[in-house]
């Protein structure tokens, strides 16, 4: 008689973009009834920029970017790549950023860390992107972890594991969207061979829709709508087999998502209109460049040493378009920014060696898609096709992610009124397991919400933080909880 293998401690399900105001009982009845039955942060806030990889290793640490060292998805960094972009959802620049810096181009210690420091085991199941299932747990291969990556597998390990695997459940169908018949197979590969066979103490499950779907089909869409669906019906299957087993109470699961979306309603290129403003900017430094980065929805700018007369023209001709959202700069009071007109770059806590110069963002209104659905933006992507949908800025709906969690270690029926994020999730898990989280967690633990001996945080401040320059205001909210700070949202209005 083969004795059934104990449930992990903790399920922890990432969906990729799902935007809060889509969880609904027709749209998604899992999800809306775990979440109704748990607790719930309806104020929990992402990282900026409110893009996928950034926050994937936030929330895997429990650390804002400036902690992480990941500080956009894609970046110039001479360290790495001295003639281009590194982009962190590719495979093969990610082990190119990995060798740069000795295997830690993750700065901070991360949840698999900590687990493995303690004997505990970690696996990670994902259909995200190779770059997004890595900075899950940066450090698998040196510890021995399982990671599962369906999008690539190449990035699975340990490799005999991965290849046994494959053999069992290949071929990996393609891409979709909706991407149901990949996360089908994730979710098979879950239940059928690594809760039975890995027993990890903490699984870590990323499902890569809707994010995917509403990029290139619009929030709202029928497709978007098939692509929740097909997630829920997949976290209903683990919930399933979770209720089953009879060690369920020693299980408890956390959903959430990186980020929200807005749609994508008029493109402006950036790069090309900067050039002819006389802005010296490209990927890289060579051509004579001296500015180089991403120049997209959101923008992350490195400057050449000595360039500062081209940073301060790129910044003074960015805060004079009608489609630039704040623009935030280095060198300031803690309140604006270096340069007149800007805020300070130290607001959006990502201050290390290799963040980017200047940051903006795009402008965003509430203006409602094709479908009804509230929010959008200008844009700047080849793949994005108008009407589609982006993220990476500032705007209420791609802050206000999802984040709530269910079992006996937690309140049922409750909704926390203080601000949250899924930098929490680390710290709160580690305090269930009797771990110290290390100095570099940034995140708290939501005490509130904790069954035995609930505790509430202090009360938030909030902040509000603005810097003006002709005929524009731009502004800034945050929270402050403790020692924990939430950025909620930035805009820009006429002055």
């Amino acid at each position: 008689m083969t004795t059934a293998k104990p449930l992990p401690r903790f399920i922890w399900c990432i969906f990729d973009g799902l935007r809060r105001d889509m969880i609904t009982a027709d749209i998604a009845p899992n999800l809306r009834k775990f979440i109704d039955a748990g607790s719930d942060f309806p104020s929990s806030r992402c990282v900026f920029p409110s893009v996928t990889r950034v926050n994937a290793t936030a929330m895997a640490c429990g650390a804002a970017p400036g902690v992480t060292g990941v500080v956009a998805n894609q970046l110039f960094d001479p360290k790495i790549f001295s003639d281009k972009l590194m982009h962190t959802g590719q495979h093969d620049d990610i082990l190119a950023a990995e060798q740069a810096y000795d295997g830690r181009f993750v700065d901070a210690p991360s949840l698999g860390d900590m687990l493995a420091g303690h004997g505990l085991k970690m696996a990670v199941v994902s259909t995200g992107s190779a770059g997004t299932t890595h900075l899950l747990n940066p450090r698998a291969a040196a510890l021995g972890s399982v990671v599962l990556c369906v999008s690539d597998w190449r990035a699975s390990k340990p490799a005999d594991y991965a290849a046994a695997v494959l053999e069992r459940f290949g071929p990996i169908p393609p891409k979709a969207t909706p991407n149901a018949a990949r996360i089908r197979l994730q979710t098979d590969m879950i239940l059928d061979a690594v809760l039975p066979e890995v027993a990890p103490d903490v699984l870590v499950v990323w499902f890569s829709d809707p994010d995917s779907t509403y990029h290139y089909c619009g929030i709202g869409s029928p497709e978007s709508i098939a692509a929740i669906r097909n997630a829920d019906a997949q976290f209903g299957r683990i919930l399933a087999h979770r209720d089953a087993a009879p060690d369920a109470g020693h299980c408890q699961v956390i959903v959430c998502s990186d980020h929200g979306l807005v749609t994508a309603r008029e493109r402006i290129e950036v790069k090309p209109r900067m050039r002819e403003a006389g802005i010296r900017i490209g990927s890289s430094f060579v051509d004579g460049n001296a500015l180089a980065g991403s120049a997209g929805y959101y923008g992350a700018l490195r400057m050449r040493p000595g360039d500062e007369a081209q940073l301060r023209a790129a910044a003074q001709w960015l805060l004079e378009q009608p489609w630039c959202g704040p623009v935030f700069t280095p060198g300031g009071n803690g309140l604006l920014g270096g340069i007149p007109g800007t805020l300070d770059r130290a607001l959006l806590a990502i201050e290390h060696e290799r963040v980017p110069e200047l940051y903006y963002v795009m402008a965003a209104d509430d203006r409602p898609d094709r479908w009804g659905r509230p929010g959008s933006c200008y844009y700047n992507s080849s793949e994005v096709p108008e009407g589609g949908a982006t993220h990476g800025g500032l705007h209420l709906i791609e802050m206000n992610n999802l984040v709530a969690m269910g079992g006996s270690a937690f309140r049922s029926r409750y909704a926390s009124p203080w601000p949250a994020s899924h930098t929490d999730i680390v710290p709160t898990i580690l305090r269930q397991l009797g771990i110290t989280p290390p100095a570099s967690v940034t995140g708290r633990v939501l005490g509130e919400a904790l069954a035995a001996g609930s505790a509430e945080p202090p009360p938030p401040q909030t902040i509000r933080c603005v810097s003006e320059s002709p005929g524009r205001r731009q502004q800034l909210d945050l929270w402050r909880v403790g020692s924990s700070t939430y950025i909620d949202r930035g805009w820009v209005e006429p002055a």
